[in-house]
Formats: structure tokens, C-alpha cells, sequence
């Protein structure tokens, strides 16, 4: 028997062919895409607001509390965030999916395929003439053209965001029609070479949050990403008078964990992939 073929060709397939036959099995097999794309359900609104000296505020993630929709299977944690791998028929999320979404290739959330996901948080101006109103209190104490602008500082290794217009994200009429002057699905803070600065519209805007969790080996970790809300020009510089008016803010979200079996084959085919490299060196 040639044992030097079987050490350099079969056995490093087999090996990847268990890696791959362990992802495939979080990948998922359907027969039809699913639905709808990811809605901004169940929200957590974090609203931007000025005080009393101009300086701009937001309540921390640990203020706010679980949610527990009657549409899903269970809790929401607020702190961190749950990262999921499905969506129901209406596009919220699914605490209980064990495989990855199958998204139509052709719509703009397919950047999404085998990846977690998230679209609750969302940055706020408050509800009625609130928007309108802080937008105005800013343009008058720093200037026409001021504005509210967010600039990520730090961030996991992994963690993605697109801009989100919109229930469904693609349309600011709530509908999965996309709006190719919406930007649906376009990255931010850095993602797919974006700018890490973003200029926020004073709108209700659940942006998406994702993972390639194949890719970061991040099955059952935090991600984090901190950011800079300031007061800036046109261009995004801090308004000199604004020094000082900014707030630093920590948002987290955290990965769903394997199911038992995926893991340990995932396990094993990797140890199997170790094995047959440590022979081919001492060969």
C-alpha cells in the first residue's frame, strides 16, 4: 500500500471534508430562500438627545431590559444583543434557528449568507417633533450645516455593519421593494472599505449588525463595537465649539453557540487535519 499518496492526498481531504460536512451542517440545505429579509424587531431604541448645557447624551445598553415578543420562541437579552442565524416567515428573528438563513443571491441583503445577524439596536431622536427639534437645537447653538455624526473607535475583529432603511431595510416605506437611493445594505464604519465615520439622518435607524462565524471562530462569543457620537461639520469634523459635547458609547452582541453534535464533528475533523499535518512533517 503507498502510504506516502494516502498521507499526502486522501487523508487531508477526508480532513476537510469533515470540517466542511461539520459548517455544512449550520449552512443548511433549502429548497427556497427565505422570505423575508431581517426586520427591526424586537427594537432597542436608543435615543440621542441634548441636555441642559448642549452636551449630547444616550442611555448605556444595561438600561434596558430583556424582551419577550409572544412571536417568538423566546427572550430577547438586551445586554448583549442576541445574534441569530434565522429569520421567521415575517422577517424577525429566530432565537431558535440552528441553520443559517438561505437569502436570494440577487437581493442586497445576500451579504448576509452564512453569517449571524442583528437589527435591534437602533439610534433614536424620540418620538413626534423630538428629531426635528434636536436637529434644530444643534444647527442653532453650533451652526448651520452642524449635525450628529457616529465614528466607530474600536471594534471586534469580524463584526460587520450595512445601513438599514426601514422595516425590512431596503426601503424607507417599510417594504422589501428595494430603493436603490436608499443604500440598503451598503457597509459602515468600515465595512466593505466604508468610511468609520457615518452621518446620522436624525431618523429611527436600525442598522444591521453580522457575523461570518465560520470565518472569526466566533460560535459562542461577544462581539463589541464603541463609538464616537459627536457633533461635527459637513465633513465630519468635531465642531470646535462642540469639544467636550460628544459621548463614548459600548454596544455588544453575542454569537449563538453550535449544536452539540455540529461541534464535536467540527472537533474532530480538525483534530484529524492536525494529525495528518504533524505526519506529513515528520515524513
Amino acid at each position: 500500500m503507498n502510504h506516502s499518496f494516502i498521507n499526502t492526498h486522501l487523508r487531508p481531504s477526508l480532513a476537510a471534508s469533515a470540517v466542511a460536512l461539520a459548517l455544512a451542517g449550520h449552512a443548511g440545505v433549502a429548497s427556497a430562500y427565505d422570505t423575508n429579509p431581517p426586520t427591526w424587531m424586537p427594537m432597542v431604541m436608543s435615543q440621542i438627545s441634548l441636555d441642559a448645557n448642549g452636551a449630547l447624551q444616550m442611555p448605556n445598553q444595561d438600561t434596558f431590559t430583556p424582551r419577550c415578543p409572544g412571536w417568538s420562541s423566546g427572550c430577547f437579552s438586551s445586554n448583549p444583543l442576541p445574534l441569530t442565524l434565522g429569520v421567521l416567515s415575517t422577517g424577525n428573528p429566530n432565537l431558535a434557528a440552528t441553520t443559517f438563513a438561505q437569502w436570494d443571491p440577487s437581493q442586497p441583503w445576500a451579504v448576509l449568507q452564512n453569517k449571524a445577524f442583528s437589527r435591534e439596536f437602533g439610534w433614536w431622536g424620540g418620538s413626534g417633533t423630538a428629531p426635528a427639534t434636536l436637529k434644530s437645537s444643534i444647527e442653532t447653538t453650533y451652526g448651520a450645516g452642524a449635525s450628529i455624526w457616529i465614528e466607530v473607535l474600536s471594534q471586534s475583529a469580524g463584526l460587520e455593519t450595512y445601513k438599514a432603511v426601514g422595516k425590512y431595510g431596503v426601503n424607507a416605506n417599510n417594504t422589501t421593494t428595494v430603493d436603490p437611493l436608499a443604500g440598503g445594505y451598503t457597509g459602515l464604519f468600515g465595512t466593505a472599505g466604508s468610511s468609520t465615520k457615518w452621518q446620522w439622518d436624525y431618523m429611527m435607524d436600525h442598522n444591521i449588525y453580522a457575523v461570518d462565524l465560520n470565518a472569526t471562530n466566533g460560535w459562542g462569543k461577544t462581539f463589541s463595537a464603541t463609538y464616537n457620537v459627536y457633533i461635527g461639520d459637513i465633513y465630519g469634523n468635531e465642531v470646535a465649539a462642540a469639544a467636550g459635547k460628544n459621548t463614548i458609547e459600548t454596544w455588544t452582541w453575542a454569537a449563538p453557540v453550535p449544536e452539540p453534535e455540529t461541534y464535536a464533528m467540527l472537533l474532530a475533523g480538525l483534530g484529524l487535519m492536525g494529525t495528518v499535518a504533524r505526519r506529513r512533517r515528520q515524513s
